[in-house]
């Protein structure tokens, strides 16, 4: 009995361990703020042709102020409706404003805004997965609370990140949504993690669901593939790389027999191509090298100016170059919803 005694303890301070550990690795990506690096050039609506911009703020879930802007471009007096654009992490909106501008090109106004805790928005850290979902809830309903945007179909489109904020916010039919899009949407925010650890510790999946329902939300629980094998409305379009390392395609919901058989979802694989699948694969696999060279710089104590200079001597047209073919489909699904 003191020997079944003493592995009950030492089982249960392993356990505790475990548990700990997780907690830490959630408050490590979750637990600060995302300011993006001061080296790299975030484009602005100056530097695209004809794309104006107005600055909007609005509070999100805890009275935080998120900021962002409205984007249209110059002779476009009705906008076919309003896109309202949700980032990925790692950046905020004006990472993707090369995307904005072929949505405001094309005749769209484009809603985009800083997530809690990123760029130019208020909060001490991005406090958790699931408060993407609340922010860009905020943001639709600043959104249909203005007069301005009357008579606009409101459209969600978002990357990564985004893409699970627009795919969990689709349960809430009082939001009025008109259509969707998701770029490498993952199925979960837990399932992130494990997949960031590696294969052989998926046996941990169960653990950082439970982490993220204590430390998140008890709806992170609730994948998206739970909410899009049901749906009936709005027509959703989602696309995946399938060679994509951050959202594996296991861990998209488009690995769901009840999403790829909806009739109410478009769902595109695309062969080859990585988690920016909006991107050529030349301007992804460009980008992939810059970051890591980037991170391998950050280990380095004191990297010198040449090596600084090296590293951040960068080709932002390749780098933010778009795939047509990719954003044509998104515009054309739009468009069809409207």
């Amino acid at each position: 009995m003191k020997a079944l005694g003493i592995i009950l303890v030492v089982l249960l301070v392993i356990a505790l361990a475990v548990i700990a550990c997780g907690f830490a690795v959630f408050k490590a990506a979750f637990g600060k703020r995302c300011n993006g690096d001061r080296r790299l050039k975030y484009f602005t609506c100056e530097d695209f042709e004809d794309l104006r911009c107005a600055p909007v703020s609005f509070k999100s879930d805890k009275g935080q102020i998120l900021k962002g802007a409205l984007y249209i471009t110059a002779g476009t007096v009705k906008p076919l409706a309003l896109v309202i654009f949700s980032h990925g992490m790692g950046g905020g909106h004006r990472s993707y404003m090369t995307e904005i501008n072929t949505l405001a090109k094309n005749g769209f106004a484009v809603l985009a805004y800083d997530n809690t805790g990123t760029f130019a928005s208020e909060g001490k850290s991005l406090v958790g997965f699931y408060q993407g979902v609340r922010d860009l809830k905020a943001a639709v309903k600043w959104a249909n609370s203005n007069e301005k945007f009357d008579g606009l179909k409101k459209i969600l489109v978002g990357h990564s990140w985004g893409g699970y904020s627009v795919c969990q916010n689709l349960a809430d039919k009082d939001l009025g949504i008109s259509g969707a899009v998701a770029f490498s949407a993952p199925d979960s925010g837990y399932q992130v993690v494990t997949g960031f650890l590696g294969e052989k510790m998926s046996f941990l999946t169960p653990l950082f669901k439970l982490i993220f329902a204590i430390a998140d939300d008890k709806k992170s629980g609730i994948k998206c593939s739970d909410i899009l094998g049901n749906l009936t409305s709005p027509p959703v379009l989602l696309l995946h790389g399938d060679s994509d390392t951050v959202v594996t395609p296991v861990n998209s919901p488009l690995a769901s027999a009840k999403v790829k058989t909806n009739p109410h979802i478009t769902g595109i694989m695309y062969e080859g191509r990585c988690h920016n699948v909006y991107q050529t694969k030349e301007s992804e696999e460009y980008l992939n090298n810059v970051f890591a060279g980037i991170n391998a710089l950050k280990k380095i104590k004191n990297p010198s100016k040449e090596e600084l200079d090296y590293c951040y001597d960068i080709d932002y047209d390749l780098i933010t170059r778009e795939d047509p073919t990719v954003m044509q489909t998104v515009i054309n699904f739009i468009k069809n919803c409207l």
